[in-house]
């Protein structure tokens, strides 16, 4: 395992794409990152890196039988044992999308989608750390939940899972539904949290967010290379400062600059 292995917590993210190199250029162009692609032999899977330290991956949209899968970024969260953690999230009451599935060597993965629908994968490192940057500039800070449900009901789950504690934010106080910070059962700080859905928000969902030096100009910047400001930057609790931008070919994401 990675030295700074933390059982439970975000471990990798990738996003799904039908076009994998027009999909790197985007994210290379934002945030300076440099792509690899790992070969046919893996479907083209390509690997995002800053400097020479990972931050994420592109997997593709084709399905092997002609279809395609949406444009989306998911999360995966970091098992000692994947095996193990897909049976203790199907007595959880999970479903299973992907069963464990060995990544040329790189990790053993699953994807699942928990009780009320959400997708969410698992992965037990092997050769590949993960994300080696978690928190940094130009790299994934945070994961949200958009529940449609009690949120601290939906993170249940999660914890029996893997092991998460869930509490009120410090700065909630909303007595109905209120945020839940989340943080792994091994310590490490709050990676994300778990908010009841707006109206109209695509719900159960797991959305990922990145850390930028300014919120503003990399919404702007998005723009010009054919994404989507989907949410315009606005303050918020912390200090931060957030907003929602999709790539072009519309998978969200969020992007968020601390102040002060």
């Amino acid at each position: 395992m990675p030295s700074d292995f933390i059982p439970g917590a975000p471990g990798w993210f990738d996003v799904t794409s039908p076009d994998i190199p027009a999909t790197a250029e985007f994210y290379g162009a934002l945030f300076g990152w440099t792509a690899r692609d790992t070969g046919p032999d893996n479907d083209h899977y390509t690997l995002f890196l800053q400097d020479d330290a990972l931050v994420a991956g592109i997997v593709t949209a084709a399905t092997p039988d002609g279809g395609s899968k949406p444009a989306v970024w998911l999360p995966y969260f970091a098992v000692t044992d994947c095996k193990a953690a897909v049976a203790t999230a199907v007595d959880a009451g999970a479903g299973v999308f992907i069963g464990p599935t060995n990544a040329g060597g790189a990790a053993e993965f699953a994807v699942l989608t928990d009780p009320d629908g959400a997708p969410y994968c698992v992965s037990q490192p092997l050769s590949n750390p993960g994300t080696e940057r978690f928190r940094a500039v130009n790299n994934p800070c945070w994961v949200q939940y958009a529940a449609v449900r009690n949120p601290a009901e939906a993170m249940s789950h999660y914890a029996k899972v893997l092991g998460w504690h869930y509490e009120n934010a410090a700065w909630e106080t909303a007595a109905e539904n209120p945020y839940q910070a989340l943080t792994a059962g091994g310590g490490g700080g709050e990676f994300g949290g778990a908010a009841l859905a707006a109206p109209g928000q695509p719900a159960p969902f797991w959305s990922v967010t990145f850390r930028v030096a300014d919120t503003d100009a990399t919404a702007a910047r998005a723009a010009e290379l054919g994404g989507t400001v989907v949410q315009e930057p606005q303050d918020m609790p912390g200090p931060s400062r957030l907003g929602v931008l999709a790539d072009q070919a519309g998978a969200a994401f969020a992007i968020m600059s601390v102040q002060g």
